[in-house]
Formats: structure tokens, C-alpha cells, sequence
């Protein structure tokens, strides 16, 4: 089983992530879905874990990819930060082009999780400047062999 810390739109404020410790609880991996990518090692140093980012529209000068295939317990989880695809109907085909269980996305500062034919479309929102009455956000996704569950954590609600 691993456990994997989702984060998205941190903006350069890294802090909240202190909030979600208890919650996440050990966290394998941390995966950071653009929009201040260069913050990804600050938050995996706070979580004591490994990190890989993906860039985002606020990241012109990032060393990292736009998109990112992982492989990871028999899963294929597509990670993008999502200002590249327009709407859910992208979203969907650009997972089906990689094959991926699951689409990982933040963009829009609004935290969701679905399933749509069978494909997890998670944004985990926004970890510094969220939109809406619900307060900073991550998921945090949990796999094993037979399974991948998401959960999304609020800072408000912690």
C-alpha cells in the first residue's frame, strides 16, 4: 500500500501543508500539480518523503514537464496541472491517450474528485489560495495492487 500527498496551487506558500500532517499521516510520495512547481521540495522536505511536479501556467521558467505518466502499483495516473486542456471531456481523452487509471489536475483553485467511465478525475485544489468556503485543500490518494482511493482533506476541517 503507498500513500501520496496531492497538492496543487501552492503560489509560493508552503506553511499550510503543516495543517495536513495528522491527517495524511506518512505519506510515501508527494506529487505536485503545478502553479509554483518549485515549491515541491520544500512541502516533500516537510513530509519526509519524495516529490515529482508537473508545471503549471505560473510556471514559465519550471524544469518541469507540462505532463506526467506514473506508474505506480499496477496504476498509470496521468499528472498535469490542467491550463492546457479545456473542460473534463479533454481531461478524459488525454488519460485514455496515456492509458492511465487516473487524471490528476489542479488549475482551477476547486478541490473534486469523480469517476467517469471509470477513469478517477481528481484536482486536489488549491493549497494556499483556494476558491469557495471550504479553505485549503489536498487529497491524498492511497493505492494498492487492487485498489486506488482518493480523499480530499480541508484545512478548515481538520
Amino acid at each position: 500500500m503507498s500513500r501520496i500527498a496531492v497538492v496543487s496551487d501552492s503560489h509560493g506558500s508552503v506553511e499550510n501543508i503543516r495543517g495536513f500532517l495528522k491527517a495524511l499521516g506518512p505519506v510515501d510520495a508527494l506529487w505536485h500539480l503545478g502553479d509554483h512547481a518549485e515549491d515541491a521540495p520544500e512541502l516533500a522536505r516537510i513530509l519526509n518523503c519524495g516529490f515529482v511536479s508537473v508545471a503549471g501556467n505560473c510556471d514559465p521558467f519550471s524544469a518541469s514537464p507540462l505532463t506526467y505518466t506514473v506508474e505506480w502499483h499496477g496504476k498509470r495516473i496521468l499528472l498535469l496541472h490542467g491550463h492546457t486542456v479545456f473542460g473534463r471531456q479533454h481531461l478524459f481523452y488525454a488519460a485514455k491517450q496515456e492509458n492511465a487509471d487516473a487524471v490528476l489536475f489542479g488549475h482551477s483553485h476547486v478541490a473534486s474528485i469523480e469517476t467517469y467511465e471509470g477513469l478517477l478525475m481528481l484536482n486536489p485544489g488549491s493549497l494556499s489560495r483556494p476558491r469557495g468556503s471550504k479553505g485549503p485543500s489536498i487529497a491524498a490518494l492511497t493505492l494498492t495492487d487492487d485498489a486506488l482511493d482518493a480523499e480530499l482533506l480541508f484545512l478548515n476541517n481538520l
